[in-house]
């Protein structure tokens, strides 16, 4: 997940990639628009209560409709889910599911911390910040890798659930010592972990095209550094030119991204890696 701070006063998360409206609204004719499904909403499914005060106790509860939710889009892609979907998978019939899910963004509030809630915590602070924030970061690059979609579905800001505030608790006490202010911290946490969750994005479309084409890792590479050497050969790119006559050895994927966190984490200063 990827924080900043809003002047509305919350974290939101975000990304460094643009994303796509996720087709999920697939409402039922003639049904009246609820709170939240405005253009720019950010009405919060956390402020609202989970179940009603009367009545009988629900067969589900958030969680079981965010897995449901993840499911659908693991399996089948963005494209696949509807409101209409994910009560098919849970047994009920769509109007029901508005019980649990009021308005199209809260079914993508649930979704993005459902999948905040794989994140795995140390039960004390690493005394590095440095190894810490990299571990994050290959926990946010391997969600990322395991559902490809995420980085399309966090195109916009929504409201941050319990397991994304975990995440930024953790992350900030990671930081706890470093000289930076607020706002500096938490564009480091919006770097190093929108950077990773890009990455795995990434990762997951090549492996995809691998997958669909038959072409390897190294074939992948080649094309590209291919594409790189007509464009040296053109002379219209100098600067490109000289800088792949003193590039070093190729790298894979994770190689290069190892390389990029530890970048990042550096961002922090030297103060932030004292011991504790």
């Amino acid at each position: 997940m990827l924080y900043d701070v809003s002047h509305r006063g919350y974290y939101a998360p975000r990304t460094l990639k643009a994303g796509v409206v996720m087709p999920i609204g697939d409402r039922e004719p003639g049904r009246a628009a609820c709170a939240g499904t405005e253009p720019g909403s950010q009405t919060s499914i956390w402020d609202l209560p989970e179940r009603g005060a009367r009545g009988p106790k629900p067969r589900h509860g958030r969680t079981a409709v965010a897995a449901a939710a993840v499911r659908i889009a693991d399996a089948e892609g963005l494209s696949a889910l509807t409101m209409r979907r994910v009560a098919g998978e849970l047994g009920m019939a769509t109007m029901s599911l508005y019980n649990y899910v009021p308005a199209k963004d809260h079914l993508t509030q649930l979704m993005i911390d459902h999948l905040a809630g794989e994140y795995a915590y140390p039960p004390e602070l690493p005394a590095d910040l440095r190894s810490g924030a990299a571990d994050l970061a290959r926990q946010a690059r391997d969600i990322a890798r395991r559902h490809p979609w995420l980085p399309e579905l966090l195109h916009r800001p929504v409201p941050p659930g319990p397991n994304g505030l975990r995440y930024l608790d953790y992350f900030l006490g990671l930081l706890d010592r470093s000289p930076l202010d607020t706002g500096a911290k938490l564009e480091v946490i919006a770097m190093i972990s929108g950077f990773a969750t890009m990455y795995g994005g990434m990762q997951a479309a090549l492996a995809s095209q691998r997958a669909g084409s038959g072409a390897s890792a190294e074939e992948q590479a080649a094309a590209q550094t291919q594409a790189f050497a007509r464009a040296a050969a053109s002379g219209r790119y100098p600067n490109l030119t000289a800088a792949l006559t003193t590039a070093g050895p190729a790298r894979g994927e994770d190689d290069i991204f190892e390389s990029c966190i530890q970048r990042l984490t550096d961002a922090v200063g030297p103060a932030a890696h004292q011991d504790r």
